[in-house]
């Protein structure tokens, strides 16, 4: 029989042939519950994001995959939550959170289908991340692609620090504070990547700076 493990370990196998990638600050998701979100530009995006953690992580996905049974029976071994492309769907919102409540993981990617732009670097969100982790009471982990994976060329994916929503628990919460929640998961995003890339080049100016000396 078929298992979450299983297919994870599998799918892991396929992508880091095809698809290799380095997973950096995979630590820094701890224990309990979690929103995973990432820019997203392949489907096997959502391997990246189920080696955050040892933890089972739910995807929500869109429902147009239930179309083919195949992936149907996939999507269920793995619990994942269909939801509409057009994102107005409670039971979706009601799984992730009874998810959420009990301690669990779930990963989304918020652009809400992938980046096929040369020139854009995320697109923009649609929403729902941060309603899930305020809900809940959880925090949001970014998870970020360097650049667009391709064939046989390792990419680095990087997890950033946590993203803190406690200062909305205790609040009436508004669409004009759920859209500014939703900037700054954006914001936080976008320096997850930016960050990690300029800690780099100051190293490396550093290291070749150090043999000319």
């Amino acid at each position: 029989m078929l298992t979450y493990g299983f297919l994870k370990k599998v799918a892991n196998i396929i992508v880091q042939i095809l698809f290799p990638y380095k997973l950096i600050g995979k630590d820094k998701v701890k224990a309990g519950a979690c929103v995973l979100v990432g820019n997203h530009y392949r489907i096997w995006d959502i391997v990246h994001m189920a080696y955050t953690t040892k933890d089972r992580v739910h995807f929500i996905t869109k429902k147009e995959l239930y179309n083919n049974k195949i992936l149907a029976h996939l999507c269920d071994i793995v619990e994942a939550i269909p939801v509409s492309r057009d994102g107005h769907d409670a039971k979706a919102v009601m799984a992730a959170l009874r998810y959420l409540k009990r301690g669990e993981k779930i990963s989304m990617f918020p652009e809400g289908t992938r980046n096929k732009s040369k020139d854009i670097e995320l697109l923009p969100l649609k929403g729902g991340a941060a309603l899930f982790a305020i809900k809940a009471q959880v925090p949001i982990y970014p998870v970020m692609c360097l650049r667009k994976t391709r064939l046989f060329i390792r990419t680095k994916i990087v997890v950033g620090d946590a993203i803190d929503f406690s200062d909305y628990y205790d609040r009436r919460m508004t669409a004009e504070d759920y859209e500014e929640a939703e900037e700054r998961i954006r914001v936080k995003m976008l320096a997850t990547k930016h960050d990690y890339l300029e800690e780099q080049r100051v190293k490396k100016a550093a290291k070749k700076k150090r043999g000319k000396e």
